[in-house]
């Protein structure tokens, strides 16, 4: 029993999977937040309404013979049937809507005026509003219901005395009207209070995608200079390789220590110190310009770059222009052999992309830079060699 029990279960599911899918269609990443549940509301409504008219199509031809109503119902089916494919396929929200609430006012008032409110057909009528301003929204859905009413009401009214073999009377017609209304203002205001909530919402969705977008911005950003981080340039260095890569470009990382930094610290107080910090990462901004060009504020004083170009030489020129510009800063250092503030540069390039190792390049790099100083400062290392990884 309990396996024909979850055989069924699994089954129902199915089955709900797929009616839900059907309800979705039309939907895509590219349908605005406001118009999805628009899309699932006219999807819901123009599928059950086709079945219901499809059944009232049958009904009225074969057996009540309201050959009129016959005729207007399989032109609404046919034109409904239009809509549905405007909507799921062609992705015309606007179109859809419209031409769905006209089938559905001309549809209502043929039943009002040929009904004659015999078996129940005035039932019908109530839906209208919930239709129209769900589909087009409180403001002009409350304006098409009034319209609508006013035509079904004065409808009604002519049939007082009439409809019913005269018991479609006064104070059915005052039933109607109120039963109507109601339903009119019970939907126009729950569809108001569900707006004014949807836009809050969609506002704070939106700070809040601001936030997170702030968030994910300065995690992977240095609060002094502006620069990347040490965290991304791990990341960085994976697409860039690649790119490289595929251009078979030569690429190369770099690692920029200023010299004598602490004494500058010590010297000139942090705030200068900063202030120097700021300068050097503008310079770095200024030299690397190109959209492969990537600069980070990887330690205290330490800065690093990824780059790549056609050729070493370029290569070369771009980090020695980076170079200068920090000398041409002429801040002033008196720490410093030529009494300014100057940097050293550790360079890895390579041309060979067998292995993607970050690591290694680093380490190049690194071992590069204390070559530099070495040297006596204020110079590039590792430019005359293309490294293997």
């Amino acid at each position: 029993m309990l396996k024909y029990f979850f055989a069924f279960k699994g089954h129902n599911n199915l089955m709900v999977n797929t009616i839900s899918k059907v309800f979705y269609l039309g939907i895509d990443k590219n349908t605005p937040e406001n118009d999805i549940r628009k899309y699932i509301l006219l999807n819901i409504l123009l599928i059950i309404s086709n079945f219901s008219i499809a059944l009232f199509v049958v009904v009225n031809y074969i057996f009540d013979f309201y050959h009129r109503l016959f005729i207007i119902d399989a032109f609404v089916f046919i034109l409904n049937l239009y809509a549905l494919y405007d909507l799921q396929h062609r992705h015309r929200l606007e179109r859809a809507s419209i031409i769905t609430t006209v089938n559905a006012f001309i549809l209502l008032l043929a039943i009002v005026y040929y009904g004659k409110a015999a078996n129940f057909t005035l039932v019908w009528v109530t839906f209208f509003p919930v239709f129209a301003i769900f589909i087009n929204g409180y403001k002009k859905g409350l304006f098409i219901s009034i319209g609508f009413y006013i035509i079904a009401f004065s409808l009604a009214y002519g049939g007082v005395g009439e409809w019913l073999n005269g018991s479609w009377n006064i104070s059915s017609f005052i039933r109607f009207v109120a039963a109507n209304l109601e339903m009119l203002f019970i939907t126009y205001f729950f569809e108001r209070s569900f707006d004014a909530v949807n836009k809050e919402l969609i506002k704070n969705r939106n700070i809040e995608k601001k936030y997170i977008e702030a968030l994910k911005e300065a995690s992977i950003r240095d609060p002094l200079t502006k620069l990347y981080n040490r965290r991304h340039l791990d990341y960085l260095f994976h697409q860039q390789f690649l790119k490289a890569e595929t251009s078979q470009s030569y690429f190369a990382f770099f690692i920029l220590d200023l010299d004598n930094f602490k004494t500058y610290n010590d010297m000139y107080g942090h705030i200068e110190g900063d202030k120097a910090l700021e300068k050097v990462s503008n310079v770095l901004r200024n030299a690397m310009t190109r959209s492969a060009d990537s600069v980070f504020r990887v330690g205290g004083e330490e800065f690093a770059g990824l780059l790549m170009a056609d050729s070493k030489k370029k290569i070369f020129q771009t980090v020695e222009s980076v170079r200068r510009g920090v000398e041409s800063l002429s801040l002033k250092h008196k720490a410093s052999a030529v009494g300014i503030l100057t940097a050293s540069i550790g360079l890895c390039i390579i041309h060979n992309f067998e292995i993607e190792n970050f690591e290694k390049m680093y380490k190049i790099a690194d071992d590069a830079l204390y070559e530099a100083k070495d040297r006596g400062r204020n110079c590039i290392a590792g430019d005359d060699i293309i490294s293997t990884l």
